[in-house]
Order: structure tokens, then sequence, then C-alpha cells
């Protein structure tokens, strides 16, 4: 979807003039109402994706070796789930990992923190495509990587009617293939393939970012990592102008002026 790919877009440019030690601004700082996971990776981008809609990310930290650190920060019980993405500045590269957390009580990739911190091993990603399961070709593997909490408390739930997830295979929506095209659904502007473009469609009208939450019970809805009560850029999650809500006459996409 072109949304989606602009939100692409803006990370690979954050990740090319920052690297891999360029974290979101959501891990400045310890707080008792969030868990702060830590490990180690090769060079990569972590995204957590949250039953509320919501969206974190980083970047790992660039230290001389092969296994970088990262540090991200979410909020505490809140059922969210962790991908990690090699070669992320590459599309035709980029590799996507969907995680499992295994812990002493049970494994899943649906989780939520109850430790103030957790902390993993490293974790061996993919670099390359020719090392996972891909049957569409799409760089996401179709296997989850088991990934064990060295410390910290991370609790797993067993995934029932998932917005995120509607297949409960462990994959978000928006890495999905649903048309087996060899895109994944963030950056294929017709996912279905049914000749009509994603933006058309009602339930992209509803769900600008495609993660399966309507856009009225999204935290994030156009996963930018800005919650929306604090997000002043509603006119470039719908039509990617880019212009401020004060700077929009028509910040709701609704074909009236604000005024």
């Amino acid at each position: 979807m072109l949304v989606r790919r602009s939100i692409i877009f803006v990370s690979l440019i954050v990740f090319l003039f920052g690297g891999c030690g360029t974290s979101d601004s959501t891990n400045d700082s310890a707080d008792n109402n969030f868990t702060i996971l830590e490990g180690s990776v090769p060079g990569t981008l972590i995204e957590a994706f949250c039953t509320d809609g919501s969206y974190y990310h980083t970047y790992s930290t660039k230290n001389g070796t092969q296994k970088h650190p990262f540090s991200l920060k979410i909020p505490k019980n809140l059922n969210c789930r962790l991908i990690m993405s090699t070669n992320e500045d590459n599309l035709s590269k980029k590799v996507v990992t969907p995680l499992r957390i295994d812990t002493p009580t049970g494994n899943s990739p649906l989780f939520y923190g109850k430790s103030d911190k957790a902390s993993f091993d490293y974790i061996p990603l993919a670099l390359s495509r020719n090392e996972i399961t891909d049957q569409t070709g799409d760089g996401v593997s179709d296997e989850l990587l088991d990934v064990k909490v060295k410390s910290g408390t991370l609790v797993p739930i067993t995934p029932v009617n998932d917005p995120l997830d509607k297949d409960n295979d462990g994959i978000p929506n928006i890495y999905e293939d649903d048309d087996a095209d060899g895109l994944y659904n963030e950056i294929d502007d017709d996912d279905d393939n049914d000749g009509i473009k994603d933006m058309d469609e009602d339930e992209y009208k509803n769900d600008h970012d495609g993660d399966g939450i309507k856009d009225d019970e999204d935290r994030d809805d156009d996963n930018d990592g800005i919650d929306d009560d604090d997000d002043d850029d509603d006119y470039k999650k719908y039509e990617n102008y880019g212009f401020d809500d004060h700077e929009d006459d028509d910040d709701d996409k609704d074909k009236k002026d604000d005024d």
C-alpha cells in the first residue's frame, strides 16, 4: 500500500542516516509502566506490534562485532509480538524473521512483559534469503525463530482471535503475502490481487496501516511509532502529503474544509 510504503521509506531514511545505533525515542529512559527488552543481534531493525495497534521499533547498535546490542521499550501487560529484519535498508534483500518467545512457562509469538527488563541471548537472525524457508519469495520467513528469555519475565499468550494475525500463524498481517506475488502486504499496493488498489478498498479506508485493527480502535493507525493522541500529522497518515493538521484545510480527508 502507498501509505505503508511511505512508512517503510521513512524507516529506510532513518537507517541510512543513522544506521545501526539509531533507536526509537521510546527507549530513552526507564519507566515502571514499561518493559525494556534487551539482547544482541546482527545489525537489524526490531519491531513490536501490539494488540491495541501501538507500534514500537528500534535499531541495534554497531559495536565492531557481529553481535550488536539493542534495547526496545514496550508497555507492560500489553500483548505484543516481535519481528526482526536484517538488510532492512534494501527491500530486495530484506530478511524478515518473526519470533516466538520461549519461556519456562511456555512459548508463543504473542507475549506481554511483566518485569522492568527482560533480556535474550544473542539472536542468530538470517542474513540472506537463502537461509530461510520462504515459499512465496517475499523475504519473510515462513518459520518462527524460537528465542529464549535469559532474564526477566515475559508471559507467553495463546493467540485467540488476534487482530494482528488473522490466520494465527505467528506472522503479522502486514508481513503476510496474501496473493503470493513475492511482495508482503505492507509493500504490496494490491495485496489481494483483485485489480483494485488497496487504497481504494473499504477495508483499507478503515485500516490505513493494514494491521487488522480498525483506525478508530488503533492507538497508532499509521504505524509511525507516535500515539494518535500525540500525532499532529493526520493528513500525511492518510494521503502522504505531509501537512500538519494546523496547515491542512481537510485534515480528516472528508472532502470538506475544516472551517
